[in-house]
């Protein structure tokens, strides 16, 4: 046994930036002159120009697009106090993502999260997933992101919430020779541990023989090395008898201290290739690689009192009888940990061809691309416990730090080895793999018929494959009836090599542990068979089996025209058109009846869907234009809701034995026959651009949702297997959103005020839902009514304050949600029977970050930002009992990140 005590750090010296940034430069002298592209807007401009030209051409692009969308461009993502694609939209209005594992993610769009992903316009995914991680995009690589909020036929098919595009940057996009990038040092609050975010860009463009080409190569490297800390009221809910000294109660079963912690390394690489053989015909090619490598190693401390604990000092909550807010515990459960080890990787590959075609006044596209993805993950946990049962003083809703349950363990030493055994292990893995083939062709053709000026046409196709394979948890209790086997699981006993864990919380001002002995994840990994052997279970790593797999081809055909008329002294324009997409699924599983061995088991599925879209634009004054738009929008079913795998129990129950037809066999599994979730949307703004980046927005939409999938049981009759109650997904739940979004930003171009204050900049935006579903009958009958969508908030908005010129920039960004519900079974002994699922409520919170930078030459910059400077502890409380009764259940403190590095560009 030994005790590990370390901390690792990444060092950034002033020797490897030099390596970093000497080739750049020496690649900027030595490159050829290029000729300039007019046609072709340049990035350069951009850069020169700042932030305030970021502004400017976000503005346009929402100005004179077809569809409602908003933009983040160049800079402005460059200089946000983000470093992920993921956090720069969280700045977008009517956008909203959740902060933890010290990154944004999880994006919604007007509260849903059926979203399209698309990069380059083409459709990219991860593994077996309907849409890409945009953490996994550093902004720095990042050219422009586009958020649709409303269709046109000529977009891929997108979901109910709309589309993300990410648009990476070419080589015709700068003028001549371009070496850029940056090198960043991080630091985290909570880990205390250092990092490097570093990304570098070549490009050059040169005339030749055959025409111009242009090459670009780009690549980026990212680390994340969170600690979040949470403290934890279990859901689950003791029931103590009356005493003697106090008339019972009831309280949380367990306190959990845990901190969930990964090392996240994000590698990328791209390159791009542009040919202009003739002023009409550009080919092109590119390449995206998308690496994720994550190696976790949570642990997590569970304070509880058992229900054969003897409780004293009993003070009940507020205005309550029976809620218990603190006691003292003697007796009952020892107190218990875990420690996780996990590591997960992706790879995501796409690489495509296409072309641009100027046939006169038309314009012919096409693009085929080869999408590649593959996620891996495997877990191990293990179990330990005290071997003494020391005092626990519990306070279920602390009044001091952040608030929520709390613990104090007294008598026992948590540093100890020796006051420590294993008590069980868990293994589980799982490996997904998705691949796509896709092409499309386009054509947009002026045309002068009547009120229409533009035809645009084309198809598009894809094939798409998916399977997962996986070996399941299981959970091996390491056998303790005897002194020898008690003995043999001592952490004195094990060849294991423990350290303390890191005492994180920062922030939180309550008493409670905050550290203790631990095994090391390296010494699991090396004695895993040992692990094994005293648990009971085979040697060996477990063979992975597989679940399912699918197979999925859909076909489309669009056609939109483009009108312009004049209604009196009002100019009107805008699209009509309709998108018509045929799929068709197979997807292959295996039947499983009891104990039986494992069928196959296939199920296939055809569906049309028809898409109109029809959007108005009004030019009431040049600077002030209103839109309306109708459109139809649809997301398909996750290839893990269509699996077919069905288990079914072996043993039949019956409700009358005498009557045979009475009796069922449960069964659950996915739906092959599931439906895509259809949304009808409405929307309308108006648009108020008082300068070339001041802009004043507001927009109103309602979305009407049929068809939302969630797992429900019914019975069904079955030819070979008989009446079956069957858990599976169902479509069935329908929903609602109505919104406003306003939006406000501009420099602050004031004639009569100084000349420095014209500088100063605001972007606030702010969105309202009103959001609520029908709940299916059963689960309408506990809790009646249209309730809301889950993880939606009724508020979100943004503030960014900024200042810059032409050597300095200073910004503060602050992003808020209002609370929001979750939801997750409850058990509750003092009732018999099923519980209802009953609402977590997270709540509302704000975010501050801040950035600058300073521009020591035209070439160099020196920049700083600090995300979640606030640090407020993120907090949600629980329903356990349709009495409404409720404790805080979750109080997390997640992760500060500061930043400084330096910029280059030739």
């Amino acid at each position: 046994m030994n005790i590990v005590i370390s901390k690792s750090y990444w060092l950034i010296g002033a020797s490897e930036l030099a390596l970093l940034v000497a080739p750049l430069a020496t690649f900027a002298q030595t490159v050829p002159p290029a000729s300039t592209d007019q046609a072709t807007p340049q990035l350069e401009e951009i850069v020169v120009q700042g932030y305030r030209k970021s502004l400017e051409t976000a503005a346009a692009i929402k100005e004179n697009a077809d569809q409602i969308v908003d933009a983040i461009v160049a800079e402005d993502i460059g200089k946000l106090p983000d470093s992920t694609g993921a956090e720069s939209l969280a700045r977008v209005p009517g956008v909203s993502v959740e902060r933890l594992n010290g990154e944004a993610a999880n994006i919604r769009v007007r509260g849903l999260p059926d979203l399209t992903t698309t990069y380059n316009g083409r459709e990219i995914f991860t593994a077996e997933g309907r849409s890409v991680a945009l953490q996994d995009f550093p902004s720095g690589t990042i050219s422009r992101f586009d958020v649709y909020k409303t269709g046109s036929a000529n977009l891929i098919e997108g979901g109910i919430a709309g589309a993300i595009d990410v648009r990476s940057r070419k080589p015709f996009d700068f003028k001549g020779a371009r070496a850029a990038g940056g090198v960043t040092g991080l630091g985290w609050r909570q880990s205390d541990k250092l990092g490097l975010d570093a990304n570098m860009l070549l490009s050059n463009r040169w005339n030749t023989g055959i025409g111009e080409i242009g090459v670009l190569l780009e690549g980026s490297y990212t680390d994340n090395n969170f600690v979040d800390s949470y403290r934890t009221n279990n859901p689950t809910i003791q029931l103590r008898p009356a005493s003697s000294t106090y008339p019972g109660g009831r309280y949380p079963a367990v306190v959990t201290f845990e901190y969930p912690t990964s090392m996240r390394q994000r590698p990328s690489a791209s390159t791009a290739i542009q040919w202009r053989p003739t002023e009409t015909l550009e080919v092109y090619a590119d390449f995206l690689f998308q690496g994720f490598r994550g190696r976790g190693e949570s642990r997590a401390l569970q304070v509880q009192a058992g229900t054969a604990a003897t409780i004293s000092d009993v003070t009940y909550c507020d205005g309550s009888t029976t809620l218990i807010c603190q006691m003292t515990a003697t007796g009952g459960n020892p107190v218990s940990a875990y420690q996780v080890g996990q590591w997960s990787g992706t790879d995501t590959y796409q690489s495509g061809i296409g072309f641009k075609w100027n046939v006169g006044e038309a314009k012919v596209t096409g693009d085929v691309a080869w999408t590649d993805s593959t996620f891996t993950s495997t877990n191990f946990q293990m179990n330990t416990q005290t071997n003494v049962i020391p005092t626990r003083i519990f306070n279920f809703d602390d009044s001091s730090g952040g608030g929520g349950g709390n613990a104090q363990v007294l008598g026992v030493d948590l540093m100890d080895p020796a006051s420590w055994r294993m008590t069980g292990y868990t293994e589980n893995g799982s490996q997904a793999h998705g691949e796509s083939y896709q092409g499309r062709l386009d054509a947009d053709i002026p045309i002068a018929l009547s009120i229409f000026d533009s035809l645009q046409a084309g198809i598009r196709y894809s094939d798409r494959d998916s399977e997962t394979e996986s070996y399941p948890a299981t959970n091996y209790v390491a056998p303790a009836t005897t002194a020898a086997q008690r003995d043999a699981l001592q952490f004195t006993a094990l060849p294991l090599d423990y350290a303390y864990v890191h005492s994180a919380f920062a922030g939180d001002s309550s008493n409670h542990p905050t550290t203790w002995v631990s095994p090391t994840r390296r010494s699991v990994i090396e004695n895993e068979d040992l692990i094994r052997a005293l648990t009971g279970r085979p040697t060996g790593f477990p063979t992975r089996v597989p679940q399912y797999s699918a197979n999925e081809k859909s076909e489309a055909a669009y056609l939109q025209v483009h009108y312009e008329l004049d209604a009196g002294s009002l100019p009107l324009d805008g699209q009509i058109g309709v998108r018509v997409v045929r799929t068709s699924d197979e997807v292959d599983g295996v039947l499983t009846v009891g104990t039986t061995t494992p069928t196959p088991y296939s199920r296939d599925n055809e569906y049309t869907d028809v898409l109109p879209n029809f959007s108005v634009r009004a030019r009431i004054t040049p600077e002030l234009q209103a839109r309306l738009a109708f459109t139809k929008t649809r997301t398909r079913p996750s290839f893990g809701q269509l699996n077919p795998t069905l288990t079914v129990n072996g043993t039949a129950t019956c409700s009358n034995p005498a009557d045979t037809t009475t009796c069922y066999r449960t069964a659950n599994g996915g739906n092959p026959e599931l439906e895509p979730i259809e949304s009808t949307n409405y929307d309308a703004s108006l648009e108020y651009y008082f300068s070339r980046s001041g802009s004043a927005t507001i927009q109103l939409f309602r979305r009407d949702v049929d068809g939302f999938i969630n797992n429900t049981t019914r019975f069904i009759d079955d030819p070979q297997l008989g009446r079956l109650n069957i858990n599976s997904p169902e479509n069935g739940q329908s929903g609602r959103i109505d919104g406003v979004e306003v939006g406000y930003r501009t420099f602050l171009e004031i004639q009569s005020l100084p000349a420095w204050t014209r500088n100063l900049g605001v972007l606030a935006n702010y969105t309202y839902l009103d959001h609520g579903s029908e709940l299916s009958p059963a689960a309408a009958a506990t809790l009646p009514g249209r309730q809301p969508i889950t993880n939606t908030s009724t508020h979100l908005a943004n503030a960014s304050v900024f200042y810059e010129n032409q050597t300095f920039s200073l910004r503060a960004s602050y992003n808020y949600r209002s609370h929001y519900l979750t939801y997750s079974a409850v058990t509750d002994p003092a009732v018999t029977g099923t519980q209802p699922t009953l609402p977590t409520k997270e709540e509302g919170r704000g975010t501050l970050d801040i950035s600058g930078g300073y521009n020591l030459t035209e070439q160099l910059s020196v920049n700083f930002n600090v995300a979640n400077l606030l640090g407020n502890p993120a907090r949600n409380s629980r329903i356990f009992n349709t009495q409404g009764d409720s404790y805080p259940w979750q109080v997390r403190y997640l992760e500060t990140v500061y930043r400084l590095g330096i910029r280059f560009r030739y």
